[in-house]
């Protein structure tokens, strides 16, 4: 019994390793992170965001504005000699000349006569076809125009959003290509604005750096959305504005508009979008007064979970039940003591993914002996329900007709084979319409397996269009030569409202033909060790579907053998003798005109070509 423990506990390890490895707690995490470290506090009054808002758009026009205007507004923010704003950084990338060159100038030139002005630059990205994994890597870095870039500071502008979308980290400083094989350091919008700001280099501001320079951080926020705000960028050119305001001050201008594109989800108003100049100013406040925290990478994060739940599946090892759940409870309040104790060093351990981590690997302490006392019975329903309608798998284990570990057995069954006609011609003219053709067919397949499984058959499998049904092959079932083409039958008439639907809602005309064969076949559990199918193969099953690929449209062709046994309830036209690939003798064949109910004895009136003339 120990060996048997010890066994399941080391699948159940690895089993919940491979669970965290894919992390599905892992936005969740974020979130109660969020919660727990993302509160507004006071923020830098220094720091003043002028808005490129709807209004400045009415007054000025619409973006892009003439570099004029830019000009302009820069020579009033810097109108006042020895009282000017500390740092006047834009969040506007100025990449291209303008198609007025005059105006293009006149923006150089109010850049140039001062030392105070920090442009956007972006990076763009690309694969790397020379690497192993073909991640993304640096391929250019786009600056302001020529004539521009060499009189300014030029900072990276990019985000970085986690995978809910919310902006939690902000990039602070990377390697750029020069293209030459050297490479430049590139800082970040914030880092950029906090150096000249401080006349401080990067190292002072920042005490942590990565191998090649690339560095970002958690972003603790400190201002809502609108905190920053205080000037719309129409505001410069009015007569009451007086730019003495800002003397020695920090100017972020930035979109203030949800047509610009520039609004972004963030942890701190995480029902109200921020704008990304707002985000800017955050990240800035935080690098000026050094309130940086470092959340753990996903790495560390797994490395974590992975270690909790070892220690405590040893524990379950080692010890009685008892005595584990008491050094279970033991690990978990040194792993959130030393969560406080670490976060008081600005590092920022997971919370929730250790929580459930511990509490899956208590959980399975607790619920061992019930999953050793029901394991057989579980293990043997849990395989068949994959194979067998749900309904009929406690049948099965009550007949004891099979175990899970059965190689195969030989039995007389029933074989249905159903297959649309024409879908692969089909589905290659109407490639760009993808869901009409999956809706279709899932319909179709949602009429053949019901009138399988309503006869008392069972599903064996789909390939592509086509639908496989075993009679006799799972469960033992009574009359399954005439129970396999009653559901033939069922899928031909049946067909004919469904058609109609289809044909109105998705302009598709199909239909399908079926083939039915019994006897001998070989069933079993075939596969590898990893990877087992419950099926029916033999000539019997090769047979069943040589007759299918006879069937015209709408057409159920039945083997001689097949309307031997049925014959007195099934009308059937004889067509011959025919020979069925990969067969050496030739069979006879017959196409059901008329089938007797098996519960009332009446006879279907309807024929197969009268479904034909339906459109199936």
């Amino acid at each position: 019994m120990k060996t048997v423990k010890r066994i399941v506990t080391v699948f159940v390890t690895i089993l919940l390793i491979v669970l965290f490895y894919f992390n599905p707690f892992l936005l969740f995490e974020y979130r109660l992170q969020d919660v727990l470290h993302q509160t507004p506090r006071i923020i830098n009054n220094d720091i003043v965001i002028i808005g490129m808002d709807e209004w400045s758009m009415a007054e000025i026009g619409t973006f892009p504005w003439s570099r004029q205007v830019w000009a302009d507004a820069l020579n009033i923010l810097n109108s006042v000699e020895d009282a000017q704003p500390a740092v006047i950084a834009i969040d506007v990338l100025f990449a291209t000349n303008s198609l007025d060159l005059s105006a293009d100038w006149a923006l150089v030139d109010a850049v140039a006569a001062s030392d105070n002005i920090i442009l956007a630059s972006l990076l763009e990205t690309g694969l790397d076809f020379d690497g192993v994994t073909l991640g993304h890597v640096v391929t250019n870095h786009v600056t302001p125009f020529y004539e521009l870039a060499p009189h300014a500071t030029n900072a990276l502008v990019d985000g970085m959003n986690d995978a809910d979308g919310f902006v939690r980290n902000a990039l602070l400083r990377i390697p750029v290509p020069l293209g030459n094989g050297e490479e430049q350091i590139v800082y970040s919008f914030p880092l950029a604005t906090a150096m000249k700001y401080t006349g401080l280099p990067s190292h002072e501001l920042i005490n942590w750096q990565t191998d090649g320079g690339y560095e970002y951080t958690f972003i603790t926020y400190s201002g809502l959305p609108g905190d920053f705000f205080e000037f719309s960028f129409s505001d410069i050119f009015e007569d009451w504005f007086d730019p003495i305001e800002l003397a020695d001050r920090i100017v972020l201008i930035g979109p203030w508009a949800v047509g610009m594109m520039d609004s972004h989800a963030v942890p701190i108003a995480p029902d109200t979008l921020m704008y990304g100049v707002e985000i800017h100013a955050n990240v800035l406040q935080m690098i000026l007064e050094g309130n940086f925290r470092q959340r753990v990478s996903e790495d560390i994060m797994l490395y974590i979970a992975i270690g909790l739940i070892v220690a405590i599946m040893l524990a379950s090892e080692l010890f009685k039940i008892r005595t584990s759940l008491i050094v279970s409870f033991a690990i978990t309040v040194l792993y959130f003591a030393v969560l406080i104790v670490l976060q008081n060093f600005d590092w920022l351990l997971p919370v929730l993914t250790p929580a459930i981590a511990i509490a899956l690997a208590v959980l399975y302490n607790f619920s061992y002996s019930y999953i050793i006392d029901s394991v057989e019975k579980s293990k043997m329903r849990d395989t068949f329900k994959k194979y067998v309608d749900a309904k009929l798998v406690d049948q099965l284990i009550d007949s004891k007709e099979i175990d899970a570990n059965e190689v195969g057995r030989r039995k007389d069954i029933a074989i249905v084979f159903v297959d649309v006609r024409g879908f692969t011609s089909l589905t290659e003219s109407m490639r760009d319409n993808p869901e009409i053709i999956v809706e279709s067919l899932n319909s179709y397949l949602e009429l053949t397996s019901s009138a399988i499984l309503n006869n008392g058959g069972s599903v064996d499998k789909f390939v592509g269009d086509a639908t496989m049904g075993l009679f006799n092959g799972f469960v033992p079932l009574d009359d399954y030569v005439f129970k396999a083409v009653k559901s033939a039958w069922d899928m031909a008439t049946g067909s004919t409202s469904l058609n109609a639907i289809i044909k109105e809602r998705n302009g598709l005309d199909l239909g399908f033909g079926i083939g039915v064969h019994c006897g001998e076949a070989i069933v079993g559990n075939l596969g590898p060790s990893f990877r087992k199918d419950y099926t029916a193969i033999g000539d019997s099953v090769n047979t069943a579907a040589r007759l299918e690929g006879q069937a015209q449209r709408s057409q159920i062709i039945i083997s001689a053998d097949v309307y031997e046994r049925v014959k007195d309830r099934v009308t059937a036209d004889y067509i011959g003798e025919v020979a069925l690939k990969g067969k050496t003798e030739t069979v006879n064949i017959y196409s059901v005109t008329n089938v007797v109910d098996a519960t009332s004895g009446a006879v279907a009136r309807a024929k197969t070509r009268d479904v034909a003339v339906a459109g199936v």
